[in-house]
């Protein structure tokens, strides 16, 4: 345990203002990726629908708070005059996405991943997906090779292939292709009403019933922003029932737990070192248990 508590005095404060300062810039460039690629999600169906409306108002009021963009904004008030014009709106957003683009060039895989994320939710976010839709997505995934051993990536792609080899997209092919977009970004801002942005994706086996945590001498480790309360006073409560903490992921790590919102610093919009890590653990069939906050807070409330 001394160990533990020296990393945690060492350590820099979670969402700090220091932290802010050093990820400031990856941080602007993770949300410039994704809400440029969103909109390119949004323009993949060479048309606007009227469904896609409110969660690209969400999405643009999102980017609004975070980025002060004025495209975001001019976005805003544009889905308000021309409400009744999609095609209007889909000239808007795709003069957007040709200005916006000669301002951002893709510089790195980090810049891909969260480009890709976002258009995986602009094309997602009316809980419907077209033909065309689907043809841009497969070009999309074959165009970045850093991504395709993710297994996610792959059902997804997977999916995809099932749904065109007829020219047609069933409601049933539809709803799968969903489906696996939500296992990276998370459920769509039509379900939630909130945007996507910062949403966890789905944790392929993590653990469905509290009653199995154990926490005596346990190793944990705790990512993204938790509802529960402050990282320290969770750490707190995990140490009070014998349990220890670390700040990284590593193979004698025994859980995972991930907060229901994504970390301001995390490397990607839905995802973080920690998780990356203990996916490639998993996939050694090393560990660690992957564990939601609702499980986690229900553990801790035994």
């Amino acid at each position: 345990m001394v160990d533990t508590v020296r990393a945690g005095k060492n350590a820099l404060e979670h969402e700090g203002a220091t932290l802010g300062r050093i990820h400031a810039r990856s941080n602007t460039r993770k949300a410039l990726a994704y809400w440029l690629g969103f909109l390119k999600g949004i323009l993949a169906s060479d048309k606007v629908e009227t469904a896609e409306y409110a969660p690209l108002q969400v999405e643009a009021e999102n980017f609004l708070t975070l980025l002060h963009d004025p495209d975001a904004y001019e976005l805003i008030e544009d889905l308000r005059i021309w409400k009744n014009e999609p095609r209007e709106i889909h000239d808007i957003i795709e003069n957007i996405v040709v200005m916006r683009s000669r301002d951002f060039v893709i510089e790195s895989e980090k810049d891909e991943i969260n480009e890709l994320y976002g258009f995986c939710a602009g094309i997602a976010c009316d809980n419907r997906i077209t033909a065309e839709e689907v043809e841009k997505l497969l070009s999309k995934l074959g165009s970045y090779p850093r991504i395709q051993t993710d297994q996610r990536v792959i059902n997804l792609r997977n999916a995809a292939q099932r749904s065109i080899a007829d020219g047609r997209i069933t409601h049933e092919e539809s709803d799968d292709i969903c489906s696996w977009i939500t296992h990276l970004v998370g459920d769509s801002a039509t379900d939630t009403g909130i945007a996507t942005f910062g949403n966890v994706g789905v944790l392929d086996g993590a653990l469905a019933d509290h009653n199995v945590l154990i926490f005596d001498q346990r190793m944990f480790v705790l990512t993204g922003k938790f509802t529960l309360g402050p990282r320290k006073a969770i750490q707190g409560m995990i140490a009070d029932r014998g349990g220890e903490f670390k700040s990284s992921v590593c193979r004698n790590t025994h859980y995972l737990c991930v907060a229901a919102e994504a970390s301001r610093d995390w490397r990607h919009s839905h995802e973080g070192l920690k998780i990356m890590r203990a996916m490639e653990l998993r996939a050694e069939g090393r560990g660690p248990h992957l564990v939601h906050e609702g499980i986690l807070a229900q553990a801790l409330s035994r």
